[in-house]
C-alpha cells in the first residue's frame, strides 16, 4: 500500500474515551494510516472520565474518510436522536472503504441506517438494544468483520478492533508489529470479563449501573418501532 488512507475517529461528549483513544493511539502507528479526530464543532469535548478531548476537525472541514470509526458512550441516547449528527455521519460514509465502531457506537452506525444487512457486535450490556435494529445481526463477539463493517464490543475492544482493522486492511504481519510495540499480551486478574464468566454477585451489582446508563434508550427505540 503506497497511499496513507484517512482514519477519521468521531468524538462527542461524554463518550466513553478509551472507546476512541485506544484505537486512536493504536492506528497512529501505522505508517499507512493518516489517523485525525473530528467532532460535530471543533471545540473542547469533556469525555465520561472527565478528561477533555480536542477534535481536530469539525463536520464541515473533516477530510474525505477511507475508514470512519465511531466510539459509544454509556448514555448513547443524545447522538442516537441528533439528526445533524446522522446525517453527517451518512455523508462521510458515503465514500468510506469501511465503516466501523467500538462499543455502541454500533448504535449509532445502526440509527443512521449503516448497517443494513451487516453482522455487528456491541457492549453485552447494549446487544438487546442492537437486535431491535430488524436488519443488524447481533453477534456476540469480541470483534466482527463483515465485509466493509467492523465492529467491536464493548471499551476495551477497542484494542482487538484496532488490531483486526490493521491486519485486514495492512496485513497481519503490521498488525502484529503494533502489538508487540504496544505490549498488548493481557493477563486479566479475573475471568469476570463478561456475564458468562462474571459471578453472579457481581453481575447483580453492575445490573444498576447498565440499567442507569440505559435509561431511556429503550423508550426511544420502542416509539420508533410503533
Amino acid at each position: 500500500m503506497t497511499e496513507r488512507l484517512n482514519v477519521g475517529i468521531y468524538l462527542f461528549e461524554n463518550m466513553t474515551m478509551l472507546d476512541g483513544y485506544a484505537p486512536l493511539q493504536i492506528l497512529s502507528f501505522v505508517p499507512q494510516f493518516q489517523t485525525f479526530t473530528f467532532a460535530s464543532e471543533k471545540k473542547l469535548l469533556r469525555s465520561d472520565c472527565g478528561a477533555l478531548l480536542t477534535p481536530d476537525y469539525d463536520f464541515a472541514s473533516c477530510p474525505p474518510l477511507d475508514l470512519l470509526i465511531v466510539p459509544g458512550a454509556g448514555d448513547i441516547l443524545p447522538q442516537l436522536s441528533d439528526a445533524r449528527v446522522l446525517a453527517n455521519l451518512r455523508r462521510l460514509a458515503d465514500n468510506a472503504r469501511y465503516i466501523t465502531s467500538v462499543c455502541t457506537g454500533a448504535l449509532v452506525l445502526a440509527e443512521a441506517g449503516l448497517l443494513e444487512g451487516y453482522r455487528a457486535t456491541t457492549h453485552w450490556g447494549w446487544m438487546k438494544h442492537l437486535a431491535t435494529y430488524p436488519n443488524v445481526t447481533v453477534v456476540d463477539q469480541r470483534v466482527v468483520v463483515d465485509r466493509d463493517r467492523i465492529t467491536g464490543g464493548g471499551v476495551t475492544a477497542g484494542i482487538d478492533f484496532a488490531l483486526t482493522l490493521i491486519a485486514e486492511i495492512v496485513g497481519v504481519p503490521v498488525a502484529q508489529a503494533m502489538q508487540l510495540i504496544v505490549e498488548y499480551r493481557p493477563e486479566p486478574p479475573f475471568n469476570a470479563g463478561s456475564p458468562t464468566t462474571a459471578p453472579a454477585e457481581v453481575i447483580a451489582q453492575v445490573m444498576p449501573m447498565v440499567r442507569e446508563l440505559e435509561h431511556g434508550l429503550g423508550e426511544f427505540l420502542a416509539r420508533k418501532r410503533a
